[in-house]
């Protein structure tokens, strides 16, 4: 309703009357760009820590470190929303922050994947074609380390257990990369909107402040 009545009045009213109007508004609405937006980034950073939790080995202490950090960005990012959603500067500036966090990860969990998936596919093949093969076999060993039960195995012969998602390492390695920086996109660009939003509404907060 308010939006038809700022149209319907915009012909009649100066340019920089209608952005004092506009930016009044904002005193009684909320940031919702900003919150949905976020809120979007951490649908994908959750699926995207699903896809890392099933390519690895659940006993590796690296994988209790993934953990907690996906906890941290998922409570700390929906804090950050919410907070994002009232105008809050320091909370855009922490989505921002949690933007670099995603594009840090796309370094870390998915380029483990690749080397390791990578390493085991060429020392599977190397047994294939010599059994006794004792090179190959010290690595499939330890990758089998770090690479998930689900990935090592189909690719050693055990087929028969049905997977939500393909076992090949590359694949899920992409398709990481593709949720990591999805949610890295969404979660600076909410930030970056709430900050010039919050700085926008401060500033004009100050200037009546001022007047009165």
């Amino acid at each position: 309703m308010s939006n038809e009545l700022e149209k319907s009045a915009s012909p009649f009213i100066e340019e920089t009357e209608l952005k004092q109007i506009k930016t009044e508004m904002m005193r009684y609405r909320a940031n919702s760009l900003s919150y949905w937006l976020g809120f979007g980034a951490i649908i994908f950073s959750v699926f995207a820590s699903f896809i890392s939790l099933n390519s690895f080995q659940p006993n590796s202490v690296l994988v209790v470190v993934k953990i907690l950090l996906n906890v941290v960005i998922l409570l700390f990012g929906f804090l950050s929303c919410e907070k994002a959603k009232a105008y809050s500067k320091n909370s855009s500036i922490a989505l921002i922050a949690i933007g670099g966090v995603c594009i840090a990860r796309i370094f870390w969990v998915p380029l483990q994947i690749f080397i390791y998936f990578n390493k085991f596919i060429a020392a599977n093949n190397a047994l294939n074609n010599n059994a006794n093969d004792q090179a190959a076999k010290d690595i499939i060993n330890e990758c089998a380390k770090y690479l998930g039960k689900p990935i090592t195995d189909y690719y050693s012969g055990d087929r028969g257990a049905q997977h939500w998602l393909p076992a090949d390492g590359n694949f899920r390695a992409i398709l990481a990369i593709v949720l990591l920086s999805c949610a890295a996109a969404l979660f600076i660009s909410a930030g970056v909107y709430g900050y010039i939003r919050s700085v926008k509404l401060r500033n004009y907060m100050s200037s009546i402040n001022q007047k009165n």
